[in-house]
């Protein structure tokens, strides 16, 4: 994923320098997946000028990102099987994502045994919950 980040911030900086009439062109095509495969389909010919070269550049770093896409896709799909068959009723809890639960199976572990309690996982996981004060306790701690 960060390798992918990288990907399009390096695209980004490779568009903005680039010669003008090539960015006016980047420009107009809408939509960031749309301009990631028109970039990868550029054709540079001959390195004979700076706009040349820059669609080389961007082709090259278009083409990696798709692939680097591709592969999160595949890694995020088998990771959402894994985590639905570890916990399928977490799963279909709302607002629960398969990072989150994966997280979540990682810090339980082989031995779920050991939580407790809500206090014992917030612990696990680095949190510190604060409990909710009454109405008033609030008013008189703030005063």
């Amino acid at each position: 994923m960060k390798a992918k980040s990288q990907a399009m911030i390096t695209l980004k900086t490779l568009i903005i320098n680039a010669p003008e009439e090539l960015r006016a062109a980047l420009e107009q095509i809408k939509g960031p997946i749309t301009l990631i495969r028109h970039i990868a389909a550029l054709r540079p010919g001959d390195m004979t000028s700076p706009a040349a070269s820059a669609k080389a550049s961007m082709r090259a770093i278009a083409r990696r990102w798709l692939a680097l896409h591709e592969e999160i896709q595949i890694h995020e799909q088998e990771l959402e099987r894994m985590v639905r068959e570890k916990a399928p009723k977490l799963m279909k809890a709302h607002g629960i994502s398969t990072m989150t639960m994966a997280e979540v199976l990682i810090l339980v572990g082989d031995n779920p045994e050991r939580i407790k309690s809500e206090a014992a996982l917030a612990k696990l996981c680095g949190i510190c919950p604060i409990p909710a004060q009454p109405q008033a306790a609030r008013q008189t701690a703030c005063v």
